[in-house]
């Protein structure tokens, strides 16, 4: 959102991605002051954010379910981040993928459950 409001201070010529990560690092940066200024423990403070969590288990996390995906048939994948990951409907994937919506619904169901196998998640 920032980089948006701002765009019109973005230099053509100069990179785009050092610019955003820029934005990115100050905004961390001005957020981490601000939670360190309030006391632990205050139940309401005064930025209204909570404490940011550590970020590195997340991104192990995103790493072990990218290779997940990745060993999924290319016909659960492409059911699974129609469905799941974009948003679209049963019956606009079953287009997209020109198969019934049972199928689709099939594949996604299957889809799930080896992913979360592959993680070592509970299959209920």
């Amino acid at each position: 959102m920032k980089a948006l409001g701002n765009l019109d201070k973005f230099e053509p010529g100069t990179k785009l991605k050092s610019w955003l990560f820029t934005i990115m690092r100050n905004t961390f940066y001005t957020r981490s002051k601000v939670l360190g200024r309030e006391a632990p423990g205050v139940e309401e403070n005064v930025s209204g954010d909570t404490p940011m969590a550590a970020t590195q288990e997340m991104a192990v996390r995103a790493r072990e379910v990218q290779r997940a995906l990745q060993k999924l048939p290319p016909h659960y994948r492409e059911v699974l981040t129609l469905v799941a990951i974009l948003g679209e409907s049963y019956e606009a994937a079953a287009e997209i993928c020109d198969c019934a919506v049972g199928t689709v619904k099939s594949r996604l169901n299957r889809a799930r459950h080896q992913i979360l196998q592959e993680l070592g998640e509970e299959v209920r």
